[in-house]
């Protein structure tokens, strides 16, 4: 897909599957939020800011969390926090956001905010 000049945009455990007869063949699945990376010339598009969050929050890269567009980074981050969320008893720093803040009236932009507090990247590593 990134050879074609694509983004996953989505990575999740629920877009990941295993192989049922060889467990070593994985499949990312659900191509719906995909986005274009390089441009009709085969370059990388601009860093642009676009205003809006796409994505799964859980797993999202700390780019997209600033409302910019993607890029192949932007993937692999996230895949990198499907593996610490797995091998951390399925949490990351910023699991309980809706527990740490409630009844603070925070609205999704604030805990986008919130989550680019490098505190909680340097928790994950």
């Amino acid at each position: 897909m990134n050879k074609l000049g694509y983004v996953h945009n989505d990575i999740k455990l629920e877009n990941i599957l295993i192989g049922k007869d060889d467990p070593s063949i994985v499949y990312i699945i659900d191509f719906g939020l995909t986005c274009k990376y390089l441009d009709q010339n085969q370059k990388h598009i601009e860093k642009e800011y676009i205003e809006k969050f796409t994505g799964n929050y859980l797993f999202a890269s700390l780019n997209s969390c600033r409302g910019n567009n993607k890029s192949r980074r932007d993937d692999i981050q996230s895949i990198i926090y499907v593996m610490v969320y797995l091998l951390n008893d399925c949490k990351l720093p910023w699991s309980d956001f809706h527990k740490k803040f409630k009844g603070q009236n925070f609205e999704f932009r604030d805990y986008l905010k919130e989550r680019l507090d490098i505190k909680y990247t340097k928790e994950v590593f």
